[in-house]
């Protein structure tokens, strides 16, 4: 890896220099070099050469040499080969030694035979550079392919866990609003059927009661008689209020905020609760279709219920409105319905709730918030519950302005 990371080293400053428009020579290779000795070779081979042309070859070649060593490319042999290099250097003085032996006429074939054997020590090492590179350059391309392949693969898992996570995200909402669909089918059979059967033999049976009252001569039996009566005109009512909470309201001909108004009425006049609503004025109920509509009319009636059931509270405040732009608490626009009571709590565990661990609720017996998150899930709403022990509960439900069609 040192040798590959000189050899990018080195082909950058080629590259840069190449690109900056200079206009010296490039730097000399190994088969300039060894064609400045061959030139050098044919002067002293002929027997007629002039001894300036011979002096100007050598020191070409010098040059050459010198300008080879000290070029990047001769600096890189230095770097991977720096004891052959240092052998190399011998040339030189091999080349002080044929020019005086020229200049003497003394014989010359051995220190040309010894230049010749440097040149192609230094071709071998070249040779053996170039192959290291290539194989270099191959590892590195190998490596690089491998790292592709790998990223590829690892995009293509994420992508198919992302796939499943929105599949099973889909068909998680799915099944929650059949499951409330469901829910509200079931509803409307059974205050049905109490009304059909229950109410109407309870109303059947105050009538009878009324005759034997009539036909009864004591005056204690008319007055358990009357009592009957009182409790089964009593178990009627209930059970009208029962149905009437089971059946929605008529979202074709009433909107979400007279249901509300409504719901919060008689919920205060049942219970003996303060019921306080707001509702933001102006807001364009029509643009939620009727199935948004119910969810959050069961959102708020369950919230009711359960403040009657466990708040012991005895005021309770209601508010419908939009988010404001730079809120925190959501995206601006979208819809927003609070329920808040001044009730003892809930406990820790309750408050500060997501979907996913909302889903031992009902294990634990507390189907109304279980189905309150569901209802939320079914309209890709968020609900937020937060509650302090003896301070009261605040129920948030938000709905952005995509999944309540631009609120």
């Amino acid at each position: 890896m040192r040798r590959l990371r000189a050899l990018l080293i080195i082909t950058t400053i080629l590259l840069l220099t190449n690109c900056g428009g200079d206009s010296s020579p490039p730097p000399p290779s190994i088969s300039s070099v060894s064609h400045a000795w061959l030139e050098v070779k044919k002067c002293i081979g002929q027997t007629d050469s002039n001894p300036s042309e011979l002096e100007t070859r050598l020191a070409d070649f010098r040059l050459t040499l010198d300008r080879f060593f000290t070029s990047p490319l001769g600096s890189l042999y230095q770097i991977n080969l720096p004891e052959e290099i240092e052998s190399l250097e011998s040339i030189d003085l091999a080349i002080g030694r044929l020019k005086t032996a020229l200049h003497n006429g003394s014989e010359v074939s051995s220190i040309v035979l010894e230049i010749d054997e440097s040149l192609t020590r230094l071709q071998q090492i070249d040779e053996g550079l170039s192959n290291t590179s290539q194989r270099d350059y191959f590892l590195l391309f190998f490596f690089f392919s491998i790292l592709v392949i790998i990223i590829v693969l690892a995009l293509m898992m994420l992508g198919s866990r992302l796939e499943k996570s929105e599949n099973k995200g889909l068909q998680s909402l799915i099944f929650s609003r059949k499951t409330v669909a469901a829910q509200e089918q079931e509803r409307e059979r059974i205050a049905r059927e109490l009304h059909d059967t229950v109410a109407q033999d309870l109303i059947r049976l105050s009538l009878q009661t009324e005759m034997i009252k009539k036909s009864v001569v004591s005056e204690e039996g008319s007055s358990l008689c009357t009592e009957v009566s009182k409790s089964q005109i009593e178990l009627v009512g209930r059970i009208r209020n029962i149905c009437d909470n089971l059946i929605p309201p008529d979202f074709q001909r009433r909107r979400l905020g007279d249901a509300l108004q409504t719901l919060c009425y008689k919920f205060e006049q049942r219970t003996g609760i303060k019921c306080n609503i707001t509702i933001q004025k102006d807001l364009p109920f029509d643009s939620l279709n009727s199935e948004r509509q119910l969810q959050c009319y069961r959102i708020v009636q369950e919230s009711l219920a359960n403040i009657e059931k466990h708040a012991r509270s005895d005021e309770v405040s209601v508010l419908v409105h939009t988010s404001a732009p730079g809120n925190t608490t959501g995206q601006a626009g979208e819809l927003v319905i609070c329920v808040q009571d001044n009730g003892k709590g809930l406990p820790p565990q309750y408050s500060y709730m997501d979907r996913d661990s909302c889903q031992n609720l009902p294990a634990e017996g507390h189907f109304g918030l279980w189905n309150m998150y569901e209802r939320a899930a079914s309209m890709n709403g968020t609900l937020t519950i937060d509650s302090v022990a003896g301070e009261g509960t605040t129920i948030t439900l938000h709905i952005t302005p995509e999944d309540s069609q631009a609120i």
